[in-house]
């Protein structure tokens, strides 16, 4: 792998962890998710990377707590 090609992945890889980590703190706090139990979630996020973040965002509605 080229340099260039390991810069070109660096923001890939920081969107990546930053939507993670907003996901998960994201269900850390609620008390309840509408669709899919938390561990469920936590597994696809972790899992299925980009498409479980996606995923959780579409269908949970992102950072609406008003359960």
């Amino acid at each position: 792998m080229t340099k260039t090609m390991i810069l070109l992945l660096i923001p890939l890889i920081l969107l990546q962890l930053i939507l993670m980590i907003i996901n998960l703190v994201n269900i850390s706090k609620k008390a309840k998710t509408k669709y899919l139990n938390k561990t469920v979630w936590v597994i696809f996020i972790l899992l299925l990377s980009y498409i479980g973040n996606v995923a959780y965002l579409l269908i949970e509605g992102g950072n609406d707590d008003s359960d």
